[in-house]
């Protein structure tokens, strides 16, 4: 039997690869997002949702669970970092069977230039749409949303706030169940949000992931966001302005025993402004 010998990758491709394992360990829960999509679209329209556009998609993760979760589901992923979506199709597509891939496109542009796709519902997710900082951008980005949505279609974005969103401040959180994009687990690690700094006249936040290794080994500025940060009113005015008729704001509840959040969302018209706090938006045409 012959043996080959399998090529040590450079130091650059293992930080990319570990980077979006360890991110998807320890931020996205796409298997949570699809739930959430499909029964707040059923609200709305009293029929089953089939397809999907998420805009700043990243790796696709999102998308590969949305056409897995059902055999007539579709997605459109929308991104303009050709080396994350490359490493999507890598991983999280080559997962699926060819019947499934064959129904996720994964598109390498400016979200804003991506028009008519005609979709049930259309993302924007990790509150990655927050790059607008000026209103006129943000306004216009709407504009496109919801010309891109199908009769009876939702667009659906997150929202972070609550008094500590604009702190500077780094936020420890260890990770003891990780899984990796083909569900093996990680071994555990910590992940440190990095809220690096704030300017109060622009809005403009500079943030960072970093990553907290076995045996103290750290791996630096895995991500880095320059975002504004808006306020949920800002982004509701917005929306209604471009043309949403209505804007619904979904909240989680409280646990008393827990002391934490109880990760059920549901529509609601006041909830207490805590340290921090999330939100998803969902607005009708």
């Amino acid at each position: 039997m012959s043996k080959t010998r399998s090529k040590k990758k450079s130091g650059s491709a293992a930080f990319t690869e570990k980077k979006f394992d360890l991110y998807q360990a320890s931020v996205q829960c796409p298997e949570a997002d699809v739930e959430f999509f499909k029964r707040v679209f059923f609200l709305h329209t009293n029929r089953a949702m089939r397809s999907l556009r998420e805009d700043f998609c990243g790796t696709g993760a999102l998308c590969a669970e949305w056409v897995r979760d059902h055999e007539n589901h579709t997605a459109i992923g929308v991104d303009f970092d050709r080396p994350t979506l490359e490493w999507g199709r890598d991983h999280y597509l080559a997962v699926l069977n060819d019947e499934q891939r064959s129904r996720v496109d994964l598109r390498c542009e400016d979200v804003r230039n991506v028009v008519g796709t005609d979709v049930d519902l259309l993302c924007a997710q990790n509150f990655s749409y927050w790059i607008f900082q000026e209103r006129q951008e943000m306004l216009r980005y709407f504009r496109i949303a919801r010309d891109s949505l199908a009769e009876e279609g939702l667009f659906v974005c997150d929202m972070m706030g609550g008094s500590e969103v604009t702190s500077v401040e780094e936020v420890d959180r260890r990770i003891d169940d990780g899984e990796r994009w083909d569900g093996s687990k990680m071994p555990p690690f910590n992940y440190i949000w990095d809220q690096n700094t704030y300017n109060p006249i622009t809005g403009e936040m500079v943030c960072y992931i970093h990553f907290k290794l076995q045996r103290g080994k750290r791996m630096n500025k895995a991500f880095k966001y320059v975002w504004r940060v808006w306020q949920l009113p800002e982004i509701r005015d917005l929306l209604l302005e471009a043309g949403f008729s209505s804007v619904d704001v979904y909240t989680e509840g409280w646990d008393d025993e827990e002391e934490d959040t109880d990760g059920i969302f549901l529509k609601r018209k006041h909830f207490d402004h805590e340290g921090t706090w999330i939100a998803y938006l969902v607005a009708k045409p």
